[in-house]
C-alpha cells in the first residue's frame, strides 16, 4: 500500500517540500514548506501568518505536497513563483510537473498558536492533514531532510578548525552550535548522533549548550 512511509519518510521527521495551492483567482501558487510525517497517512504543517499559502489552505482545505530536490524550483517558489509551465492542473488543484512524487493533503485539524523565538513573538497555524492519492514518479526516491546538509556543513568546519585562527575558530564554533540546534529540531536519531560525535571532537568549553 502506498503511503508516506513508502516515500522513505520516517515518523516524526521534517521534510522540505513544495506546497502547491490554488489562489482565489484560480491561478497556481507554490511555496517551500516543511512537512512533518506523523503517521503513515497523516502529516503536519506549521504555517506562519500572512503567507498566500495559509490563506489558500484555510479557504480550500485541499492542497498538494510535492517531493523533489530541484534547487531552482525551491528558489523560484521562495522569491516568487515557478513558471506556469512548471505546473499541471489536477483535481481542482495544481502539482509540479517535475516532482519526484506528490500527494494531496486534506485538512482534518487546525489550531492557531503564538510562538516566540529570537525574532520575537509570532502567530502560526498548525495544520494536520490526511495524505491521499500518492503518486511516485521516480524509482529511487529520497525526501529531503536538511539535517544531512547540516551534518556535512559541520564536518567542513570541523576539518578547518585546527588550521584556523582563534577568531575564525570562534566563528566555526558558533556555526556548529547553530547547526546542532537545527539538526536536533528537524533530524532523526542518526543525524543527532552524528552531530554529537562532531561536537565531541572540539573542546567542549567553547559550546554554550551541550544538551
Amino acid at each position: 500500500m502506498l503511503n508516506l512511509y513508502s516515500l522513505g519518510m520516517k515518523r516524526g521527521l521534517l521534510y522540505e517540500t513544495i506546497i502547491t495551492t490554488i489562489n482565489q483567482d484560480g491561478s497556481p501558487n507554490a511555496a517551500p514548506m516543511g512537512v512533518i510525517c506523523k503517521e503513515s497517512n497523516i502529516f503536519v504543517l506549521h504555517l506562519h501568518e500572512g503567507s498566500q499559502t495559509i490563506h489558500n489552505i484555510l479557504r480550500e482545505n485541499i492542497f498538494y505536497v510535492n517531493v523533489l530536490r530541484d534547487p531552482l524550483i525551491f528558489v523560484q517558489s521562495t522569491i516568487g513563483n515557478p513558471s506556469e509551465d512548471d505546473f499541471e492542473q489536477l483535481n481542482n488543484g495544481f502539482i509540479l510537473k517535475n516532482a519526484d512524487a506528490f500527494f494531496k493533503g486534506e485538512v482534518n485539524k487546525k489550531r492557531s498558536v503564538i510562538t516566540e523565538d529570537n525574532l520575537g513573538k509570532s502567530r502560526k497555524t498548525i495544520i494536520q492533514a490526511d495524505a491521499q492519492d500518492l503518486v511516485i514518479n521516480k524509482e529511487k526516491l529520497e525526501p529531503f531532510n536538511r539535517a544531512i546538509c547540516g551534518v556535512i556543513e559541520a564536518l567542513v568546519y570541523l576539518t578547518r578548525f585546527k588550521m584556523a585562527s582563534s577568531d575564525k575558530q570562534k566563528i566555526y564554533l558558533d556555526r556548529i552550535d547553530e547547526i546542532s540546534r537545527i539538526v536536533n529540531r528537524v533530524g532523526g536519531k542518526d543525524h543527532k548522533k552524528a552531530m554529537k560525535i562532531i561536537k565531541g571532537h572540539i573542546p567542549k568549553v567553547y559550546f554554550k549548550d551541550q544538551s
